[in-house]
């Protein structure tokens, strides 16, 4: 049994994250990169012009895996990823109020049907009530049973928070917004599609002010970057071609 003192502790540090606008689950979300690796890549983004917030980088091969890149230069618009084991990687680039993206999420041709479809979004509707507005960005897989879908998502609670929950309702509430983008497995069970995974990107906190959800935009540019065993210098990339 985990001593109270150190449950305590545990949860006044979570609190100053929190308060400090860093969720705690930010901190153990990515995969760690490998120091015996070393392969990786850099680059430049030229449009769009705003500093970037966070880029990440995810193998097709197993999208379980998140690497999260540095972001350099004096307009926080340059990146690098190191310790990288070999393979292709496709990168999502996150900015205040859109997001970029180039990920796998199938491999074969799109044959979901608006059935599926139908049935992929009242799934995801009852799924995670703390977040009551869902955005399906995009969806792609095979219709049948047995096959497999994934998703990109906004998920977004426009109202504010209790952070301690049931140990001290009322006592801790945090007044700006929960927002994440989520990367979601689903499958065909025959009585209808499930979740089999739900991986968070990215999950922040906004400022609660009126403005529409944040713009996505899919872009081949961030799609199968390959990795051997040095550094690949991308260059400049403008993401909005």
């Amino acid at each position: 049994m985990r001593p109270i003192t150190s449950f305590c502790f545990l949860a006044i540090a979570s609190i100053s994250a929190l308060l400090a606008n860093e969720p705690p689950e930010r901190t153990r979300l990515y995969t760690t990169p490998d120091p015996a690796c070393s392969g990786g890549f850099k680059g430049r983004i030229t449009q769009p012009t705003k500093p970037i917030e966070q880029i990440l980088a995810i193998p097709p091969s197993s999208q379980e895996k998140v690497y999260m890149g540095t972001i350099t230069g004096d307009a926080r618009n340059e990146f690098q990823f190191t310790g990288l084991p070999p393979g292709k990687y496709d990168l999502v680039v996150i900015y205040d109020d859109t997001f970029f993206d180039g990920v796998t999420l199938s491999r074969d041709a799109n044959t979901l049907t608006e059935e599926d479809l139908k049935k992929i979004e009242e799934t995801l509707m009852k799924s995670e009530p703390f977040y009551p507005k869902k955005i399906i960005n995009r969806v792609e897989g095979q219709t049948g049973r047995g096959s497999q879908a994934a998703l990109l998502c906004t998920f977004m609670r426009e109202k504010k928070s209790d952070l301690m929950g049931e140990y001290k309702p009322g006592q801790f509430f945090r007044e700006d917004f929960k927002r994440t983008y989520k990367l979601f497995t689903f499958k065909d069970v025959g009585v209808g599609w499930q979740v089999v995974r739900a991986r968070d990107l990215y999950p922040s906190w906004v400022k609660p002010i009126i403005v529409p959800p944040p713009k996505y935009t899919f872009t081949k540019t961030l799609s199968g970057i390959r990795v051997a065993d040095e550094l690949k210098d991308l260059g400049d990339l403008d993401l909005t071609k």
